[in-house]
């Protein structure tokens, strides 16, 4: 068995947090009971499970994820250790741009046909083809193919060394995942999804729940209890919170701030969190007009206030944030255009002139249908006016909301910067000029050529100075606004044991189980 160590580690409230959850997990799963039921509140339902045509997961579809695929590598945020999951040994020749894996032996997909290596490699190389459009396909695209050297061996041919491959190979979000190449060539992956996990697809009703069971033939069986698990959709928050009191739902995933207060102080329940990368965001639509303007852009960067929406929607329970690196790194203010109205009206000024405008246009920003959603968007529309621009708010669903992004159809539009191991990929996806991931039309040379050379560095100290450098230009630009870093919470209830923390957001009831004397 082979681990490979990150070149640095989590800060030290981020592992101190994580100690804690996994020192609980570890004492609690000595004692673990099996059967029983789970049932999970989640707040949006899935687009799918396919790796092109369901898009992007999201966290709440990461849960639901994590219960049924698995990823090549298992990643220890304690540690900062990349450990065996589906491959057991890896390898990087002199080059650095070779990579060999040696796969578990003796593996099933649930609809019990073998995990080779001949999964591995359709998989990646189905989302590396361009002709698929996969919205992953950016992140990892130093990745040049993949090859199934025989049925437990793969490779992967890297264009240049690249640092953020173990992390990719490790991340439960759409690219890690492996599905069964029988059930995507089937077509029926999207809805119906097989994997390796330990928990098999049993039902989805679009909109209300998503039920999976235990997998008899799980290759680590042991570590299994749950005999089933449903995951609840509930868009509304206090309808979540209302059903994780009164014992409806065993576990909550949230990040109202109300909420959250209001769960910390009840004894009944059982807090959950981590502090990480990432971040809430919104985004301003550079590629098309009026936001094609820089003083347009610049004037609505000073008209947000992220200090006020973390009061007022997330309660203080996220912080407020100049970057998306998370603890690992301090990049200083990284240029972010504070609040400040009177800035914003002097870029309003610059933008008429310029333009000949007479009148300021009026923007449209898309936000989803939750209560977060509604209040996103209030709160910018009277910053925004206090400066002289008009939003007009289109509340969409979940859905729509990221299938009109990525068209590029909208002016303004809450996003999210996902948290990870190593956010570089990310940040060269969202500045690089041809991007599925450049929503906002970034397109400055001098960033795109920062932005290569922070993705071939093979230091993560020039690494991630790079990638201060990058957010500094991304924040000049104002196409990219914080609202909140990565803090995560979750929720249960006593007679739940054996959830960890929730990593990167994503609550994890994998191994869970009941414990009806608590």
């Amino acid at each position: 068995m082979r681990t490979t160590r990150l070149p640095f580690k989590l800060a030290a409230t981020t592992a101190l947090a994580m100690l804690a959850g996994t020192a609980a997990f570890a004492e609690s799963h000595g004692m673990a009971k099996k059967g029983g039921e789970l049932t999970v509140a989640i707040e949006t339902d899935v687009r799918g499970f396919d790796t092109v045509k369901g898009g992007v997961l999201g966290q709440t579809g990461e849960i639901v994820m994590r219960s049924m695929q698995e990823p090549l590598l298992d990643y220890n945020p304690d540690t900062g250790e990349f450990e065996p999951l589906l491959a057991t040994e890896w390898s990087v020749d002199d080059s650095q741009t070779v990579w060999t894996l040696k796969l578990r032996e003796g593996v099933k997909f649930h609809d019990g046909s073998d995990f080779d290596a001949e999964d591995v490699a359709a998989h990646y190389n189905r989302i590396l083809d361009p002709e698929m459009k996969s919205a992953s396909r950016s992140f990892i695209a130093s990745i040049e193919k993949v090859v199934a050297v025989d049925p437990l061996t793969v490779e992967f041919h890297l264009a240049h060394p690249w640092m953020a491959l173990l992390p990719y190979l490790a991340t439960t979000s759409m690219s890690g995942p492996i599905p069964a190449k029988e059930a995507v060539e089937a077509d029926t992956q999207n809805r119906s999804p097989v994997g390796t996990g330990p928990f098999k697809f049993v039902e989805w009703a679009s909109g209300d729940r998503i039920i999976v069971e235990r997998n008899p033939d799980y290759w680590n069986a042991d570590e299994i209890n749950l005999d089933k698990i449903t995951f609840r959709i509930l868009p509304d928050t206090q309808t979540r919170f209302a059903s994780l009191r009164s014992g409806e739902v065993d576990v909550m995933w949230t990040d109202r701030g109300p909420s959250i207060v209001e769960a910390q102080k009840d004894d009944k329940l059982v807090t959950l969190t981590t502090v990480g990368a990432g971040a809430a965001i919104n985004l301003l639509n550079g590629r098309k007009e009026p936001l094609s303007n820089a003083n347009l852009r610049k004037a609505l960067a000073h008209a947000w206030n992220q200090d006020a929406l973390v009061k007022i929607s997330w309660q203080n329970t996220r912080p407020a944030v100049t970057h998306p690196l998370g603890p690992i790194k301090d990049c200083g203010d990284a240029n972010y255009r504070e609040f400040n109205i009177e800035k914003a009206k002097e870029y309003l000024e610059a933008y008429k002139a310029e333009t000949g405008a007479t009148e300021i246009p009026t923007l449209t920003m898309i936000h989803t249908t939750t209560p977060r959603g509604r209040e996103l968007g209030e709160i910018y529309q009277q910053t925004a006016k206090a400066a002289g621009i008009n939003i007009e708010l289109a509340p969409v669903d979940q859905s729509t909301l990221v299938a009109r992004t990525f068209k590029g159809e909208f002016d303004i539009t809450g996003w999210r910067i996902a948290d990870g191991a190593d956010m570089g990929p990310q940040l060269f996806a969202y500045v690089t000029p041809g991007s599925s991931y450049n929503l906002t039309g970034f397109d400055n040379p001098e960033l795109a050529e920062l932005a290569k050379k922070m993705r071939v560095a093979t230091s993560m100290e020039d690494r991630l100075n790079m990638q201060c450098e990058m957010v500094s230009m991304m924040n000049d630009d104002g196409g990219v606004l914080y609202r909140g870093g990565g803090q995560y919470y979750a929720f249960t209830t006593p007679r739940v044991k054996g959830v960890p923390a929730p990593y990167r957001g994503a609550v994890d009831v994998t191994r869970a189980w009941i414990d009806e004397q608590s």
